[in-house]
C-alpha cells in the first residue's frame, strides 16, 4: 500500500466513525427533545410571543437534527496552524451540534471556519479561535456524499486530496476500504482483474455525475471563488456574471441561505436589521424575494431552497410578470380594478410602442419621467399660482403661502411636502366648506331629475352600462376625491356617473372649453340634454369646483405626486406619439397597456415613493394624508432582493427589483449571462446594469462544471454566432469528462422520421449510460409540443420509455422519462442529453435570436447533444457541421 493510500484509508474510516458519532449524537438530542418532562413555560396565555418563538426555536432545532441525522457532513479538512498543531475540521450544511465530548470539531458550511471546506489544499486562511486569529493551512480536504447502505455507513462520490496527491474521486469509501488487496504471488489475471475493479472505484480527477433527476444538482460546497462572494457582506450589491454551469444560481442559493441564518451575521449586521428580538428573527427569515423569468424556472429552483432549509413560499419567489401585475392592480392605482378608477387594461401583445423602443428602455424611461415630474411642479405652482389671484381673500393669501413654500423652478425638492404641511388643515378646511356647497346644488339636480321620472336612474345606469366599450376620457381627471370602493354597478353606480358627468360639464364651463362630443362623457352629456342645471348655474358651480381643485392638489400633494403618474403617462404617451416617438400611431386604444409601458410607471411610482420614504420621514404620521403613500412602499420593501437570470429582465424591470431593496441595507444579489440573454428587452451589459445601480459590483466565476470537453468547446463556438466574445471560462484543470461529440440529422421535415431519429439516439444514450438520464427534446412553439411527444413516445414504447410534454413549460409526471418542452421554457435548466428540433425552423421564426436560443439549449446539455433539422443547418452555424457526428 502507497503512503497516499494508506492517508486516504485513514480518511475514509475516521470519516465513516465521525458519521455515526455525529448522526447518533443528533439523533439523542432528537429524542430528548420529543421525551415528555417537567418544564416551567411561557404562559401563551400571558404571553403568546414568547410562546411562539419557542416553539418556532424548538422546530427550527428539530429540523436540524433530522438533517444531521440523515448527513452528518458534508466535507473533512485538516489544518496545521502556525505552531504546527494539527486540527480535524468536520464540515455539515445545517447549524451543528455540540460534540465536545467526542472529539469531533464540527461546524456549519455558513460559518467562517466553513469557508475551509472550499479552499484547495495549501491554501492559508484565517480562522478565529478564544477569540484571537489564527492562521491556518489546509492540508487535507475530503468532500462527500453521506448515505446508510445496509445499514452501515457510507460515503458516496468522494473527492480527497492531500499535501502530495489528487484530488482523487472515490465512488464509495466502504468499497475502496473493503477492495481485495492480492497477495504477492497472486496470478496475473487475478492481479489484473484487481486493478480494474480498484479503477472503478476511484480514478484521478474530479469526476462528473451523470444527470438523472430534473432538478437543480445538488452542490453541498462551493468552490474557493463562489465561497468568497457569497460570503461578501448583507449590504452588498452585487451582479455575479459566468457562463452555464459555472455554479450562479447555486451561489445565490447558498448566499441567501447564509444571510437569513442569525447566527452567522457580522454585529452591524443585525442592529442593521433589527434583529434584536424574537418576534423580529422570525419575520426576518420571510424578509426576502426572489425573482426569475419563467415559472419553470421558479419551480426549479424552489427544490433547490428545500435542500437548503430555506421555505420558499410562492410570495417569495416569484416571475416578474406575476409580481408586476401584482403590483400595477392591487398596490399602485395603475391597472383597472375595482379599487381604483384607472382604465388602463394590461395586454402581452398591445400594439402600443413603436419598433426599437424596448431596445433603448433607459432613454425612454428618463424621457417620460424627466417630463412627468416637470409636469407635477409645473402644474403645482399653476394651482397655486391661480388661487393667489382668486378674489376671495382667504384663497389668495392661501395662495400665495403656497407660493413662497413651493419656490422658484429648479427649486423642486420633496421637502416642499414638508414645508407645506403647516397650511394642509386650512386648505382640508376650505375644501370641505366648498365642496359641501357644490354637492348639495349637484344633488339638488339629481333630485329634481327623480322627482320628475323615478325610473331616471335605471335608464341612466342601463345606458353607461352600454357605454362599457367606450374607453374614458383621457384628459378630465380632476376627481373631487379618491374613487376607491365605488359602487360600479345599480343606482349608486349611476348616481355617482351623475355627479361626475355634472363636474366634469361644470369645470369645462367655467374655462370657457368644450367636452369633445365623442368622449364618453360627451356622450353622456348628449344623453343628458335637458336634464342637467342651467347654464349660468353650472358656470357658477364650476368656478367653485375649479378652485376646489385647485386647493386639493394641496390637500395631499403626496398622492397626486406618486398615483398621479399614470394619469401623466397617459398624457406624456399622446404627446410623444404625436411627435413619432417612442409609440405605435395607431392600432391601439388609449386603454391599452403593454408589459412594458407598466414597467415604466411602476419604476417611475416606485422611485418617488422610495425618494419620500428616505428624505422626507417627517411625512409618516398618523394624522397626514401621505402616511399610506409611505407605509405601502414600506411594505414592499425586503432585506434581500435577489434576481436569477437577470440579463432576460430589462434595465427597467431590474430597476424596480431593486426598489423592493430596503433602504437600510439595499441588499441586491442578481446573477446571470449577457450571452444567455433570451428576450428582446433584457440587459445587454454592464452599462445598463450600473443604470440600475450605480454602485453595483460585478464578479465573475470563470470554472464550469456541467460540460464535458467537448459540448464546452461547441459552446465556445457559439458564443461566437452573435459577434460577442467568449466569457473567460474553463473546465476544472482536474475535469476526467472528454465526453462525446454532438449528433445531427439533416433532411427531416417528416415528423415520423424526426421522432425516429430521436429514439434511436435516446436509445444510444440509454445503453451507454445503462440508465435513462435526465433527457429534454426542445421544439419551436407550443403547437409542436404534443405531437413530438407523441410520436416519440409511440417509437420509444416497447423500450418502455415514456415520454412526456410540458405545455407552457409545466413539468409533470416521474423521473426517468424524456420530457419535451417549448424552447422558451429552458432557461436556467440542466440536463444529461439535450435536442433540438428543426434548428433550421428556428433560425428562420427567430433570426434576432436564434444564435441566443441555440447556445442557450446547447448548454443545458451535460454531455449528449443532438440537433435536427428539416432541410440543412442554418448558414450561420453551417461552419459548424464538422464537429458533428451521425450518431453515438
Amino acid at each position: 500500500m502507497s503512503e497516499h493510500e494508506a492517508q486516504i484509508e485513514a480518511v475514509a474510516n475516521e470519516s465513516l466513525e465521525s458519521f455515526a458519532m455525529i448522526s447518533g449524537t443528533a439523533r439523542d438530542h432528537l429524542e430528548a427533545a420529543r421525551a415528555p418532562s417537567i418544564q416551567i413555560a411561557d404562559n401563551s396565555w400571558t404571553n403568546p410571543n414568547a410562546d411562539q418563538y419557542r416553539r418556532r426555536i424548538d422546530q427550527e432545532n428539530a429540523e436540524t437534527h433530522r438533517l444531521l441525522i440523515e448527513e452528518p457532513a458534508i466535507a473533512r479538512v485538516r489544518v496545521t496552524d502556525e505552531d504546527g498543531a494539527t486540527t480535524d475540521y468536520y464540515i455539515c450544511r445545517t447549524s451543528p451540534v455540540p460534540l465536545t465530548n467526542k472529539g469531533i470539531k464540527l461546524a456549519s458550511y455558513r460559518s467562517p471556519v466553513g469557508r475551509l471546506a472550499s479552499l484547495p489544499v495549501g491554501s492559508d486562511h484565517t480562522i478565529f479561535r478564544d477569540g484571537r486569529p489564527v492562521t491556518v493551512e489546509v492540508v487535507e480536504s475530503a468532500r462527500f456524499q453521506p448515505r446508510v447502505v445496509d445499514g452501515e455507513w457510507d460515503a458516496h462520490n468522494a473527492v480527497v486530496a492531500g499535501s502530495d496527491y489528487g484530488p482523487l474521486s472515490i465512488e464509495s469509501f466502504r468499497r475502496w476500504l473493503e477492495r481485495i488487496q492480492p497477495d504477492v504471488d497472486a496470478s496475473v489475471l487475478d492481479a489484473l482483474l484487481e486493478e480494474e475493479k480498484a479503477a472503478a472505484i476511484s480514478r484521478a480527477g474530479l469526476h462528473r455525475s451523470v444527470i438523472t433527476r430534473m432538478d437543480l444538482r445538488d452542490q453541498p460546497l462551493l468552490d474557493q471563488y463562489q465561497d468568497e462572494i457569497f460570503r461578501l457582506p448583507l449590504n452588498s450589491r452585487l451582479l455575479l456574471l459566468g457562463a452555464p454551469g459555472t455554479g450562479k444560481t447555486t451561489t445565490l442559493i447558498k448566499r441567501l441561505g447564509q444571510k437569513l441564518d442569525i447566527a452567522f451575521l457580522e454585529e452591524d449586521e443585525r442592529r442593521a436589521i433589527g434583529a434584536t428580538s424574537p418576534s423580529r428573527e422570525s419575520d426576518y427569515a420571510r424578509d426576502w424575494i426572489m425573482f426569475t423569468p419563467t415559472e419553470l424556472l421558479k419551480l426549479y429552483v424552489k427544490e433547490a431552497f428545500n435542500r437548503e432549509e430555506i421555505p420558499a413560499p410562492d410570495d417569495r419567489i416569484s416571475t416578474w410578470s406575476d409580481y408586476r401585475e401584482e403590483l400595477a392592480r392591487n398596490t399602485f392605482p395603475i391597472l383597472r380594478s375595482t379599487s381604483n378608477s384607472s382604465s388602463y387594461v394590461l395586454k402581452d401583445n398591445a400594439l402600443t410602442l413603436r419598433p426599437g423602443s424596448q431596445d433603448d428602455a433607459i432613454t425612454w424611461f428618463e424621457d417620460f419621467d424627466q417630463w412627468q415630474r416637470a409636469a407635477f411642479w409645473d402644474e403645482m405652482r399653476s394651482s397655486a399660482a391661480a388661487l393667489s389671484e382668486q378674489a376671495a381673500p382667504d384663497v389668495a393669501q392661501v395662495g400665495a403661502r403656497l407660493s413662497s413654500a413651493i419656490g422658484p423652478q429648479g427649486s423642486e425638492s420633496t421637502q416642499v411636502f414638508v414645508s407645506l404641511l403647516p397650511i394642509a388643515e386650512d386648505i382640508r378646511a376650505m375644501v370641505e366648506a366648498r365642496k359641501a356647497a357644490t354637492d348639495t346644488e349637484l344633488k339638488k339636480s339629481l333630485n329634481l331629475q327623480v322627482n320628475r321620472d323615478r325610473g331616471f336612474l335605471d335608464s341612466f345606469g342601463a345606458f353607461i352600462e352600454g357605454l362599457s366599450d367606450v374607453p374614458d376620457d383621457a384628459d378630465d381627471q380632476e376627481e373631487d376625491e379618491e374613487e376607491t370602493n365605488q359602487p360600479r354597478v345599480g343606482r349608486a353606480a349611476a348616481m355617482n356617473h351623475y355627479l361626475r358627468v355634472l363636474r366634469t360639464q361644470a369645470r369645462a364651463r367655467a374655462r370657457r372649453r368644450n367636452v369633445p362630443k365623442a368622449s364618453r362623457t360627451g356622450r353622456i352629456i348628449d344623453w343628458l340634454a335637458g336634464r342637467m342645471p342651467a347654464d349660468p348655474d353650472l358656470q357658477r358651480i364650476g368656478e367653485s369646483l375649479v378652485v376646489q381643485s385647485a386647493l386639493r392638489w394641496f390637500v395631499n400633494p403626496v398622492r397626486r405626486y406618486v398615483d398621479g403618474v399614470p394619469q401623466r403617462y397617459r398624457r406624456f404617451r399622446r404627446i410623444r406619439q404625436a411627435e413619432g416617438l417612442w409609440f405605435a400611431p395607431h392600432g391601439h386604444a388609449v386603454t391599452d397597456l403593454h408589459p412594458l409601458e407598466a414597467d415604466l410607471i411602476l419604476l417611475a411610482m416606485m422611485r418617488s415613493s422610495d425618494e419620500l420614504v428616505r428624505r422626507a420621514r417627517r411625512l409618516d404620521t398618523p394624522e397626514n394624508p401621505a402616511q399610506r403613500i409611505l407605509t405601502r412602499m414600506s411594505e414592499l420593501y425586503r432585506t434581500q432582493v435577489l434576481v436569477d437570470e437577470a440579463t432576460d429582465f430589462s434595465p427597467i424591470q431590474l430597476a424596480c427589483m431593486s426598489m423592493l431593496a430596503r433602504p437600510v441595507s439595499r441588499s441586491f444579489f442578481a446573477c446571470g449571462d449577457f450571452n444567455q440573454r433570451v428576450t428582446a428587452w433584457g440587459t445587454r451589459s454592464l452599462e445598463q446594469m450600473k443604470w440600475v445601480l450605480p454602485d453595483i459590483d460585478n464578479r465573475y466565476v470563470s470554472i464550469a462544471y456541467r460540460q464535458s470537453k467537448k459540448l464546452h468547446a461547441l459552446a465556445r463556438q457559439l458564443v461566437a454566432l452573435g459577434g460577442d466574445s467568449a466569457a473567460e471560462v474553463a473546465l476544472s484543470d482536474f475535469a476526467d469528462n472528454e465526453g462525446v461529440s454532438p449528433v445531427l440529422g439533416t433532411g427531416m421535415s417528416d415528423l415520423a422520421e424526426t421522432a425516429r431519429w430521436l429514439a434511436n439516439r435516446i436509445i444510444e444514450i440509454e445503453e451507454t449510460v445503462r440508465e435513462l438520464p435526465s433527457i429534454a427534446v426542445l421544439v419551436n412553439s407550443e403547437a409542436d409540443v404534443r405531437p413530438i411527444a407523441d410520436a416519440l413516445g409511440e417509437v420509444l414504447l416497447d423500450n418502455n420509455i415514456r415520454v412526456i410534454p410540458c405545455p407552457d413549460g409545466q413539468v409533470r409526471g416521474r423521473e426517468g422519462a424524456v420530457r419535451v418542452f417549448n424552447v422558451e421554457h429552458i432557461k436556467g435548466l440542466e440536463f444529461e442529453a439535450v435536442f433540438f428540433v428543426g434548428v433550421d425552423t428556428l433560425a428562420a421564426n427567430l433570426p434576432d435570436l436564434f444564435d441566443k436560443y441555440l447556445y442557450v439549449g446547447a448548454t443545458r446539455a451535460a454531455s449528449y447533444l443532438g440537433l435536427t433539422c428539416a432541410q440543412f443547418l442554418p448558414d450561420r452555424v453551417k461552419h459548424l457541421e464538422p464537429l458533428f457526428e451521425q450518431k453515438w
